[in-house]
């Protein structure tokens, strides 16, 4: 029984520390369960808990079964500072994961970063971040618009007006839109940005009818995005639009056939022809419901969570610091094909597809496939 009890010891130390720490590996997840972008938090959150089974029905990570901790940040800045401190400091999670507007984001990431504890982002977004421990797994503009603007111009017009929601991400869109359109020859007409809570966006569709643009580009997001396109079809616009939208949104959130033949730039279309993405959506399906749908936020989501556990698994360990060190050396079969994480900057190699809606308003058919996009960050070498 020595010989035993001291082998058995012997092998605890030599083994690596992910498998001699807690008995599971916990993960924090701050979602927008209510709120403006409530109509997306429930998928990204199901898709994380796709994952997490997926992972504790195979060997977890290292071994250790996948403890999720959920928190509804209310679509909110101090909603997103208070969840993740309490994430951090109470529940004493390994990892944060999780939100969808750029205020979400920022708020979650003053506290992550002053903790130096891992904060994957699964939303597409303006860019700008350069922090050690934050990592992009959905795209910043110029892997979504540099790509698509020369198609828009060959394809859809010359010209576009934008209308958007007042934060971060549609102005940084903006004007990357602006400087990749004007290189393929096109030229941007007007820009008008609308706070949350707009419930007439009639100016805009006004100016629309005056100016006379071949393309309407939408960044109106969340609910607010409901009310705008029920008016830009009441308005009877017939100027293609593209928008942030998707099969979730369209199917679960506005009138059948509404978005139908709207555009839109994403790394993820549930139209992949692939198998893993077919088994991706069966998945997805046999555990939330046969008519659910997916989109490219709630995939980036379930990236993440898989791309941590193959690092973490690799570094055996969960510190912070050694799970970064193995993120970029590993490389992910996901559903928009494969991706990894480039180490000068934590932002992820993503897919970039143009997706054009189906007439039911809820499917998109793939119109144009960019191929694989890296991110270029001048403003982030790390």
């Amino acid at each position: 029984m020595k010989s035993g009890g001291a082998a058995a010891a012997f092998a605890m130390v030599g083994a690596p520390s992910i498998l001699r720490a807690a008995d599971t590996v916990k993960v924090g997840l701050s979602i927008p369960i209510t709120g403006l972008q409530a109509i997306l938090g429930e998928t990204l959150l199901n898709c994380y808990k796709l994952a997490a089974a997926e992972l504790n029905a195979a060997n977890g990570i290292g071994g250790r079964q996948v403890e999720l901790f959920i928190e509804d940040n209310q679509t909110t800045t101090k909603g997103s500072i208070d969840k993740a401190r309490k994430l951090l400091n109470e529940d004493k999670v390994d990892v944060i994961m999780g939100t969808i507007i750029s205020p979400e984001r920022s708020a979650t990431l003053s506290v992550t970063s002053k903790a130096k504890k891992l904060f994957f982002y699964p939303t597409n977004f303006e860019g700008g971040e350069c922090n050690r421990y934050f990592v992009a797994t959905g795209p910043i503009p110029m892997q979504q618009v540099d790509p698509m603007m020369p198609w828009v111009a060959d394809n859809l017009g010359k010209t576009i007006y934008i209308m958007a929601s007042d934060y971060a991400w549609p102005q940084k869109m903006t004007e990357a839109i602006t400087a990749a359109y004007e290189k393929a020859g096109g030229k941007i007409v007007g820009a008008d940005y609308y706070p949350f809570g707009t419930t007439d966006f009639g100016p805009a569709f006004q100016k629309i009818k005056s100016l006379k643009p071949d393309v309407v580009w939408s960044m109106v997001v969340g609910n607010d995005a409901v009310t705008q396109l029920k008016q830009y079809r009441s308005f009877d616009i017939k100027q293609p639009l593209i928008a942030p939208l998707d099969e979730v949104f369209n199917k679960d959130a506005l009138p059948p056939g509404v978005a139908a033949g709207t555009y839109a730039p994403q790394p993820y279309w549930m139209a992949l022809d692939n198998p893993v993405n077919k088994k991706f959506i069966s998945s997805f399906r046999e555990k939330f419901g046969q008519e659910k749908m997916v989109n490219g936020i709630g995939e980036a989501g379930y990236n993440g969570l898989h791309i941590y556990a193959l690092a973490a698994e690799k570094a055996g360990s969960l510190k912070d610091d050694d799970v970064l060190k193995a993120l970029p050396t590993i490389e992910f079969d996901a559903p928009q094909g494969k991706i990894r994480v480039d180490a000068s900057n934590n932002h992820t190699l993503c897919h970039s597809y143009v997706g054009k809606a189906a007439a039911d308003g809820i499917g998109y058919e793939i119109a144009k496939d960019f191929g694989t996009i890296a991110p270029v960050t001048p403003y982030c070498k790390l």
